[in-house]
């Protein structure tokens, strides 16, 4: 699904089969030098290039960067293999399963549809290694995971390392990195995807801006300072063996980072999420006991999406009935006025750096 739905946008091109070999920038853009299967070199001239190759990013060491913190953390070994366990299940579906049993303690996870499943477990100096074992072996340990005989069919077997790391950059001019590419982290916590998937979108909208000309490249610069602080804090807590134990006091502030929390509210007849609400360009939350915030403006480049709220759902939102919240396309506040008065005294142009 996610391969249709870009390869139908008219401004993406997909490449597959091929690997990023080396990249020079100028003041210009970036020249990227691929290469296919069939060892064809051949290159690409754009003006950025996002590395989000991974852990092992081939952008990150053609930008000179290393990666800061340990990365033997704990050994892990994982089982790949088919089998049909939904009729084991029934309607027990989730997304790990915690293995207790002392012979093969470990996590069995699916590994998309159909009936793929992987089982990792860490590994004690005392033990034998999982990957280790002949075929007839693993079946034996997985059937004692699953509980009950069923067949299998052994895909693959790994060892990876847990691993705490941080990029002390970002950025390099006109490459960027987002993902693990700029920072590795333990399960320790959950945070890996949902720190990534924040680096992308963060940077997306910035890119996005500037390549609209609603905002000055100046607008790029802000990336580092808004993200790496979140990837900091969560690789630190992804590398200590309680990374998993926080109250949710702790935890939001640094999963929200600023964002306007999600809210059901009433929207045209039906239930909307505050987040749904939230525009490419710019939203302004205003309070309907003010009615000049459906009309006023603001000198603005980027476009302005306006919401205005009765009572109950202002009050759910902790936005004051007679004021307004203006937010960007991250649902960060930008700038907040209690009432319209103390929006004519303000500066009325809206800043592009946060």
């Amino acid at each position: 699904m996610l391969q249709k739905y870009l390869s139908d946008l008219p401004s993406a091109r997909l490449s597959f089969g091929v690997e990023f070999e080396n990249a020079h920038q100028d003041r210009d853009g970036v020249t990227v030098t691929v290469r296919s299967e069939a060892s064809e070199s051949r290159r690409i001239t754009t003006r950025y290039v996002i590395g989000a190759d991974g852990a092992h990013s081939t952008t990150r060491a053609a930008m000179g960067i290393a990666l800061d913190g340990p990365d033997d953390l704990a050994e892990f070994h994982r089982i790949e293999f088919r089998a049909p366990l939904a009729p084991l299940l029934g309607d027990r579906r989730f997304g790990l399963y915690v293995i207790t049993n002392p012979a093969v303690a470990g996590v069995v996870a699916a590994r998309g549809r159909g009936d793929r499943w992987g089982l990792s477990r860490e590994w004690s100096p005392n033990q034998p290694r999982m990957v280790d074992f002949d075929d007839g072996d693993l079946v034996d340990l997985l059937t004692t995971a699953i509980g009950a005989p069923t067949a299998l069919v052994l895909e693959a077997r790994s060892a990876f390392s847990f691993a705490a790391q941080i990029a002390p950059r970002y950025r390099v001019g006109r490459m960027f990195l987002v993902g693990d590419a700029a920072h590795r982290m333990t399960p320790r916590g959950g945070t890996g995807m949902n720190t990534a998937i924040q680096d992308a979108y963060d940077l997306g909208w910035r890119l996005a801006w500037v390549l609209r000309g609603w905002a000055t490249v100046e607008l790029l610069d802000a990336y580092e300072a808004v993200r790496r602080p979140v990837g900091l804090h969560n690789v630190e807590r992804a590398g200590q063996p309680d990374g998993a134990r926080r109250d949710a006091e702790d935890a939001l502030p640094w999963d929200l980072n600023g964002r306007v929390a999600h809210r059901w509210i009433s929207n045209n007849g039906g239930v909307a999420s505050t987040l749904d609400l939230i525009a490419d360009g710019f939203t302004l939350f205003a309070g309907s006991a003010e009615p000049r915030w459906a009309t006023t403006h603001l000198e603005t480049v980027a476009p302005l999406r306006r919401h205005i709220f009765g009572d109950e759902n202002a009050r759910a939102l902790g936005l004051p009935v007679a004021g307004a919240r203006l937010l960007g396309p991250d649902a960060r506040e930008l700038a907040a006025w209690d009432d319209y008065e103390r929006f004519l005294g303000a500066p009325r142009a809206v800043g592009w750096a946060r």
